[in-house]
């Protein structure tokens, strides 16, 4: 055997013997978005964040795409313990952490990063709710300003007269379309693809980012940017595991929250626009519907869905 090959078979071993690094704490977070739509698109930043906060030591295994449940399966795995994080709808979370049902109230936010800078001032009276159901608020994300995607075109409030809306399973979103003349219909994000070619609904609200990223247009040609919802993406975790994390980790992991959530908000509101204009060129048909109506008949929501002293005063911090 020449030295030559000695000397490589001897690095080759020494390779082979050295150990695999990885980092100490991985956390798996869910989402039903699909991957790098734009809620996917700010975990791959909060993972980034992570794992440069702690030197590797830990880091987020992402599953886009409802791999691993409904909205409602991964807030119950996240409070049985079973999944480490999600990140789902405020209006599914609000079911859980009642006071968070201001953010599913129509027409009250005109922006994003005037939702976002009231969020940030806030951050600790939200804490403090989600705390007492046992869960750790970590980020809050945002799903954009919410619209109309329909199978046929919506020029006014009153077109919507009878026809079958998908909503999510929260109350207030079912009262809203139903003051706006819909038959609003809840269903799981999951299954609307397939219910809006099968013909079940006739339409739904959404995002942008969501009719471009699930390819909404195939089976909903016609879109009304309305923006009748500001949508956050809350983050959340259960409040005993985070407990359970060594110090340091906690605090990587809330800055890095912090931190992925403000420069997320700002990508999606960068995205709005140029993504609406974009749908024409793909033969969407996008239309501009007054929008005073659908305000006017927003505004009874406002004091029928908040009932509670902790949705009140969640409610008086973001609107004072």
């Amino acid at each position: 055997m020449s030295n030559r090959t000695l000397i490589a078979l001897t690095a080759a071993a020494t390779l082979l013997a050295l150990p695999v690094y990885a980092a100490d704490y991985t956390l798996r977070v869910a989402h039903t978005n699909a991957a790098n739509e734009v809620q996917d698109v700010g975990l791959q930043k909060m993972r980034a964040l992570l794992e440069a906060k702690t030197n590797g030591a830990a880091t987020l295994e992402i599953f886009p795409g409802g791999q691993l449940g409904d909205e409602q399966q991964l807030i119950e795995g996240v409070m049985l313990g079973s999944l480490d994080m999600a990140m789902t709808s405020n209006a599914m979370l609000s079911n859980y952490v009642d006071s968070f049902k201001v953010f599913d109230l129509p027409f009250l936010f005109p922006s994003v990063s005037g939702l976002g800078e009231k969020v940030d001032a806030h951050m600790d009276l939200m804490e403090a709710d989600a705390n007492a159901k046992n869960l750790q608020l970590i980020a809050v994300f945002s799903s954009g300003m919410r619209h109309l995607m329909t199978s046929k075109p919506v020029n006014s409030m009153e077109d919507l007269a009878g026809m079958k809306i998908r909503t999510m399973q929260n109350p207030v979103h079912v009262e809203a379309f139903r003051a706006y003349g819909a038959n609003p219909t809840p269903m799981s994000y999951s299954e609307l693809y397939g219910a809006l070619q099968a013909g079940v609904v006739d339409g739904a609200e959404g995002a942008s980012t969501g009719y471009e990223g699930m390819k909404f247009y195939e089976v909903a040609p016609d879109f009304a940017p309305i923006g009748w919802l500001n949508m956050t993406a809350p983050v959340s975790m259960q409040k005993s595991a985070f407990d359970a994390l060594p110090a340091e980790i906690q605090t990587a992991l809330m800055d890095a929250g912090r931190e992925a959530a403000q420069w997320q908000r700002g990508y999606v509101e960068e995205q709005e626009t140029p993504l609406i204009k974009s749908f024409e060129a793909q033969g969407v048909t996008v239309t501009y519907p007054d929008l005073a109506p659908f305000v006017a008949a927003s505004k009874p929501l406002y004091e029928s869905a908040l009932t509670t002293d902790g949705q009140k005063a969640l409610f008086k911090a973001m609107t004072e």
